[in-house]
């Protein structure tokens, strides 16, 4: 899970850079960039080898962190270096490894398809413990924090919330 939420931060930060109309893009760092998304691509030309295209990924993260934390210069970087920067992340990520944007998919929703089971889970615990079948309810809720996600039960009612 780090890896995505690595790679979910990195495109959410990528969404919101705007590279610089008057860069020129015979920089070493958009070239180090160009270099990995050729390279990623290479890879999967190359039997699909997605362990190598996910490590450029995460390289590739790593320079987009740079770029928010301030380490990289973003205005070496042309606008069509920002474009195709975006264009591989949204390929890569959830086009060819399929992966989902869960925080887009909330906004876009009003909620994502866990909260809908995790309100399931919390209703047959709520049964449970109304009809004092305390084994049941201990199980659901020692079951959800061995999974990493922790109830809290409160007068108005119980919520959850990922560790």
């Amino acid at each position: 899970e780090k890896g995505y939420r690595r790679l979910m931060d990195a495109h959410k930060i990528l969404q919101n850079l705007k590279g610089n109309p008057s860069a020129t893009g015979d920089n070493p760092i958009e070239k180090d960039i160009n270099d990995l998304i050729n390279a990623a691509n290479d890879d999967m030309n190359d039997d699909f080898n997605a362990p190598k295209a996910l490590s450029r990924l995460f390289e590739l993260a790593s320079k987009i962190n740079s770029f928010k934390g301030g380490q990289l210069d973003l205005s070496q970087i042309t606008e069509g270096g920002i474009e195709r920067l975006k264009a591989t992340f949204d390929d890569f990520i959830f086009q060819i490894f399929g992966l989902t944007n869960e925080s887009a998919a909330a906004e876009n929703n009003g909620h994502s398809a866990l909260d809908g089971v995790m309100q399931l889970v919390i209703d047959l615990r709520m049964q449970a413990r109304t009809a004092k079948d305390w084994a049941t309810s201990d199980k659901i809720r020692d079951g959800l924090k061995s999974a990493g996600i922790q109830l809290k039960d409160a007068k108005e009612g119980t919520t959850w919330a990922k560790e």
